[in-house]
Formats: C-alpha cells, sequence, structure tokens
C-alpha cells in the first residue's frame, strides 16, 4: 500500500481530533463563565449551555472516531492488505458520519466541507482496496483531484477577481485583526505582527507592496496548485506548493482553521497518488 492512503486518513484523524478538542474547549469556557446562561457565537447566533452540552458530547465520539481512524492507518500502512483496507474505509465512513451530524452544530463551512470531502474518499478508498485490491484504489485518487482541483482553482479565481485581495488590503486587513485579538488575549490567534509593527504596515508604503506582492504570489500559487492536482506537476511539486501555501495561510489566520489546513493537505495528497489526468490516460 502506497503512503498517500494512510498519510491522508492520519490527516483526516488530526483535523478530526483537533476540531473535537476546540469544541470541548468552547463547551467548559461556557460552563465556567455562563453557567445556565446562553453565549453568542459568530455565524452561529445564540447558543444554550444545553446545547453546548449535547456538542460536547459529539466532540467526544468525533475524538474517538479520529484516533480509531489514525489506529486503523497505522495498522493499514504496517501489515497492508484487505482486512486493515476495511478497517480504514469503515472508520472513515464513520468520521464522516459524525461530519454531516456536525452539520447542526457548526454549520457548513470550508472545514467541514474539506473534511467531509477527504473522508468520502477514503471511505471509496477503503472499499475498493478492500474489494478488488491496489488497482481499483484509482478512483478515491481521482475523485480527491477532481475535488482539489475544483477547490484551489475556485478560490484563486475568486481572489484574482477581487481588487481588494490583489492589491493587499484583506492580507492587511487580517494581519491588522490578527494582532489586535492577540493582543487582547485571545490565544485563537498568533501573536504576529507586534504593535510596534503594526503602524508601519497600515502607513509605510514598502510593507503595503510586500503585502500586494505576497496577495498576488497566493493568488497566482493556488491556480497552479488547482492544475498540479490534475496531474500537470510531479507529486513532490505539488505536495510542497500545497504546505508552503496552507503554513502561510496558519500564519495570518486563527488556529481553528487547523482542520481546513490538514483536511485540504490531505486531499491533495490523496489526489497526487492517482490525478484525474493519469486515471483518464489509463
Amino acid at each position: 500500500m502506497s503512503t498517500a492512503l494512510p498519510g491522508a486518513g492520519l490527516l483526516l484523524a488530526l483535523g478530526m481530533v483537533w476540531h473535537a478538542g476546540i469544541v470541548i474547549a468552547d463547551a467548559r469556557t461556557v460552563a465556567r463563565r455562563y453557567p445556565g446562561g446562553r453565549v453568542y457565537r459568530v455565524g452561529h447566533g445564540w447558543t444554550s449551555s444545553a446545547a453546548f452540552a449535547a456538542y460536547r458530547r459529539l466532540a467526544y465520539a468525533m475524538l474517538a472516531a479520529g484516533a480509531a481512524l489514525a489506529a486503523a492507518c497505522v495498522g493499514a500502512r504496517l501489515a497492508p492488505g484487505r482486512g486493515t483496507a476495511t478497517a480504514l474505509g469503515g472508520c472513515a465512513a464513520a468520521v464522516l458520519v459524525l461530519i454531516f451530524a456536525n452539520r447542526r452544530y457548526g454549520g457548513v463551512r470550508y472545514a467541514g466541507t474539506c473534511l467531509a470531502l477527504l473522508a468520502g474518499c477514503l471511505t471509496v478508498a477503503g472499499a475498493a482496496l478492500a474489494v478488488g485490491g491496489q488497482a481499483w484504489t484509482a478512483a478515491a485518487g481521482a475523485l480527491a483531484s477532481f475535488f482539489a482541483a475544483q477547490l484551489y482553482l475556485v478560490a484563486g479565481l475568486r481572489k484574482v477577481r477581487s481588487r481588494h485581495f490583489m492589491n493587499g488590503g484583506v492580507l492587511i486587513d487580517n494581519l491588522a485583526y490578527n494582532a489586535a485579538q492577540a493582543a487582547a488575549g485571545n490565544h485563537d490567534f498568533l501573536p504576529w505582527p507586534r504593535q510596534a509593527a503594526l503602524s508601519e504596515l497600515l502607513t509605510r508604503p514598502a510593507p503595503r507592496a510586500v503585502c500586494r506582492a505576497v496577495s498576488v504570489a497566493t493568488a497566482l500559487g493556488e491556480l497552479l496548485l488547482g492544475l498540479a492536482v490534475l496531474g500537470l506537476l510531479p507529486a513532490p511539486a505539488t505536495l510542497a506548493l500545497a504546505v508552503l501555501l496552507h503554513a502561510g495561510f496558519l500564519l495570518i489566520s486563527p488556529l481553528r482553521i487547523v482542520p481546513f489546513a490538514v483536511a485540504a493537505t490531505g486531499l491533495v495528497l490523496l489526489a497526487t497518488s492517482h490525478p484525474m489526468l493519469l486515471s483518464a490516460l489509463l
């Protein structure tokens, strides 16, 4: 068995465990600071402590499913065979069910969509490997290639069409917001840039030019990655580009986007095993 399938599964497991940890931490914070009351969650409205308790129970199930999936991936790598492939596919299917259950509390967001797509592709891969062997796993790679290409090409095109993004305005806004949140004690944001450097970023032309160049490079990088996952670049170059882009996203975003970053990277990893163009030629 190639490393792509268990590697993508481990990334999915990490995304699930990280998301579950966020939910459990949020539920504990609500119970301590708002006992018997309600708390307002951006994008979700008012949420009662009872609703958070139900969400926490789901998070524990996600935690268990993520751990089981990680164990199945290690088993599939160390002892490849139809039995371990079936276990991996079954755990991925269980994760997929929990992701859909999460929609009731967390809504539909990029992270949930990427986690669901990766879980679905791993379910197909595990079932195909269990039924037909290595040759049948090409279908899962082609599916991952299609979804990853759509994800990055759409994101890149939206950025290219946004004047505010291409001139560096979105990046500057994010950096200023992150610095303010970190200075206020929000541990969800990296303490970067420092408050002293923020005024230079907002007023001096040189940092704004750097932000503009980084924004253009990001948009072009996403477009290139969208084409690369179809098979137009070698797998190592495709993976390196994905890791570089998502590492950059993590620097300017709250740590809550880690599930999205690892799920998208897992989708790219699985796509490089059997990209669409290669599958079409075969």
